[in-house]
């Protein structure tokens, strides 16, 4: 029996889904320590410039919602507004109901690794933030 990269990597992604519980997104949030942390060191690094950040932000692999909600947005200048994108339809339902926030923030569902992106997302954001997502993409371009 042979295996290809796809088979090995859905394999990872079907382990690590199970393993972070992706399937519930209440028990991810218990789980999410090691998430938040490295979050908070790069927000608390950055936090004179992005206190200046009043557009429009992208969270890509956003998750439940908590870190964009608890973290990324209160960092922002106070006008800016954040979509937070994941490629699971169960954490941003999750994210929609616990943590938006009118106006301020939402969620969406949207793989990052599509050929073409969805017209609203082409040339929308003033800053882009990824904490522990991208390394998960196969075609990062």
């Amino acid at each position: 029996m042979t295996t290809n990269d796809s088979d090995t990597n859905k394999h990872f992604y079907d382990l690590f889904k199970y393993t972070l519980n992706f399937s519930n997104p209440f028990k991810y949030t218990l789980n999410n320590n090691l998430q938040r942390e490295k979050a908070s060191n790069v927000i608390d690094e950055f936090e004179e410039y992005l206190k200046g950040i009043s557009g429009k932000c992208l969270d890509i692999g956003c998750g439940p919602g908590d870190i964009t909600k608890d973290m990324i947005l209160p960092a922002l200048d106070p006008n800016a507004v954040v979509i937070g994108i994941d490629i699971s339809k169960n954490m941003i339902d999750y994210a929609n109901k616990k943590y938006s926030v009118p106006k301020k923030l939402e969620y969406d569902v949207l793989d990052i690794q599509i050929k073409n992106l969805p017209t609203k997302y082409i040339s929308e954001f003033d800053f882009i933030f990824s904490f522990n997502s991208l390394h998960w993409c196969n075609d990062i371009k």
